[in-house]
């Protein structure tokens, strides 16, 4: 007995239905495959990844000497305790680029977020 057009098309519905819930499976995989990629190549990730290295930490320390401990921004004494790192080319406009020493500065808490993303000359 050979099946019929009715039968033959709930068989495909039917199998259909399966590669949907397969795609929308994989669909799901993929974007939390790319999120966790998002995150290791994210700039700031980064960024904060590497002030935590030893690396980091002597980086900060002997620009807290090279800054005399004091804040780029306002010239005033600052606490190493209290230092953050400020980026002059910030991550946001330059992503990646931005996270080069020489483009770090140690400022008060409150200077940097002032300052935000602006660029600002810290020469004088």
């Amino acid at each position: 007995m050979g099946i019929n057009s009715a039968d033959r098309l709930n068989m495909l519905y039917s199998e259909l239905f399966v590669l949907l819930q397969q795609e929308e499976e994989l669909r799901r995989e993929t974007e939390k495959k790319l999120e966790e990629a998002r995150m290791i190549v994210d700039p700031r990730q980064e960024f904060n990844r590497w002030l935590k290295t030893n690396a980091g930490q002597a980086w900060k320390l002997k620009q807290f000497e090279y800054q005399n401990s004091k804040c780029a921004a306002c010239h005033t004494s600052l606490r190493f305790a209290d230092a953050v790192v400020h980026h002059v080319l910030s991550i946001k406009e330059f992503g990646s680029a931005a996270n080069k020493p020489e483009n770090f500065k140690l400022l008060h808490p409150g200077c940097n977020l002032e300052i935000g993303t602006r660029i600002v000359d810290f020469s004088s």
